[in-house]
């Protein structure tokens, strides 16, 4: 039988091969090293011996609850190594700021101020190592009001303002499903990561702390809201199935086909000068209920439906035709007229994409642990020099100890066995 491939994998064409990464962090920084990871980077994972207390977050594979088998550790943590390290012991600190002394970047996600605690603080890290690039990644940041308080991803949504956003007048305000608040956060500090890594090439190789802030990463991901408030003293709220237009609800985008929901802007494009194709198929499928008229036409392709009779009357023209068909069906003849239409995919649609399947995006991942394979998101780029790699499945509770401590830091396997015994790793 061939032996069960590295864990992770190697990736030495990767833009990071060669840098260190310790991994501290909670939801908010996990998926940032995580995607430190995959660019070549080593990303350690340091969590205490009971395992980090994500390994606890559901979903779990078969529904199975244990420190290996949750759904959300394996997908924030893959093709990173894990050693245990306990923070709350002195000797735990001191073998932290070890690692430290030979690691590039640090990613902590502890309220401010609490960092000093475990001796991971920028002044205490880069005191010994002026290297190293500590990134802080917390609710509110470092400074501030609001700096010590609490906060998960719905704070956070609802606190940077995407919350706003969602939802309509009928039910309030909604949060996204998946943890985009979390998310936000994740990706701005990769950003950050990757860019203070840059300028400690330019700066002398003197490294630097970067503060993250998840409200100001979600709100700036707002695109043009608040300049809407700014400019026109209108607050962008959610519209549910209308589109807001300049901080106005503007004509439903969203129609239930036979079999889903498919998006069309503009009342499915039969507004607006480019109108014509859509009115045009309307009418030959027998189903434009007077649309196809020259004074419709031209009331539609001027934008000048402004009654609400004539706006309710559209869309419900536009909604019993697409309720009648499947909406792949729908969304081919729509892009043949030069329509924008696209179909609404669920997460199994978006597996089962033939489009992802021809470019070869979904990445299939041995779990040797448990004798499974699964399915992990491929690349979110592609670069030709310098490739993005997914790198195996998760690690285990403290799987790497005696790789890291033992090659890493030297420390024999008398002395691990001391570590272990005085409950430090």
């Amino acid at each position: 039988m061939d032996p069960a491939p590295p864990v992770p994998s190697p990736h030495p064409d990767g833009p990071l091969a060669g840098y260190r990464v310790l991994d501290f962090a909670d939801e908010k920084g996990q998926f940032c090293a995580r995607f430190l990871a995959e660019l070549g980077a080593d990303v350690i994972k340091v969590e205490p011996r009971e395992g980090d207390p994500t390994r606890r977050n559901g979903p779990f594979f078969r529904g199975e609850e244990g420190p290996e088998t949750s759904l959300y550790w394996w997908a924030m943590n893959a093709g990173k190594r894990s050693v245990t390290c306990e923070l709350r012991l002195e000797p735990g600190r001191a073998l932290a700021a070890r690692l430290a002394e030979n690691a590039d970047i640090v990613i902590e996600t502890n309220v401010p101020g609490q960092a000093a605690k475990y001796g991971l603080d920028y002044d205490t890290l880069s005191a010994r190592n002026p290297a190293l690039i500590v990134v802080s990644i917390t609710n509110f940041g470092q400074t501030g009001p609001y700096r010590h308080l609490l906060a998960t991803d719905i704070v956070g949504s609802a606190m940077g303002g995407q919350m706003h956003l969602n939802g309509d007048d009928e039910r309030g305000p909604l949060r996204t499903t998946a943890p985009q608040a979390y998310a936000q956060a994740n990706v701005q500090a990769a950003v950050g990561a990757t860019v203070a890594l840059y300028a400690r090439g330019v700066n002398g190789g003197i490294g630097q702390h970067v503060d993250v802030s998840m409200q100001e990463a979600m709100a700036n991901a707002m695109d043009n809201a608040q300049q809407t408030w700014d400019l026109r003293h209108v607050n962008v709220r959610g519209p549910g199935m209308r589109r807001m237009i300049a901080g106005d609800p503007g004509p439903q985008y969203l129609f239930e086909a036979r079999d889903g929901w498919i998006t069309a802007l503009q009342a499915g494009g039969l507004f607006g000068p480019n109108a014509g194709p859509i009115i045009d198929w309307l009418s030959e499928a027998g189903e434009a209920r007077g649309l196809d008229s020259p004074e419709w036409r031209e009331k539609l392709t001027a934008m000048s439906v402004a009654a609400t009779g004539d706006l309710d009357y559209v869309e419900e023209t536009m909604a019993l035709f697409c309720k009648s068909r499947m909406k792949e069906e729908l969304v081919a003849e729509a892009q043949r007229r030069g329509a924008g239409w696209a179909p609404v995919f669920s997460p199994r649609e978006i597996v089962e994409s033939k489009h992802l399947a021809d470019r070869d995006f979904w990445v299939r991942v041995h779990h040797e642990d448990i004798g499974e394979s699964f399915i992990y998101p491929g690349p979110p780029f592609r670069s030709n020099a310098t490739p993005w790699k997914q790198r195996g499945r998760a690690p285990r509770v403290g799987e790497h100890n005696e790789q890291v401590y033992g090659e890493l830091l030297g420390i024999d396997s008398a002395e691990l066995r001391r570590l272990r015994t005085r409950m430090v790793i």
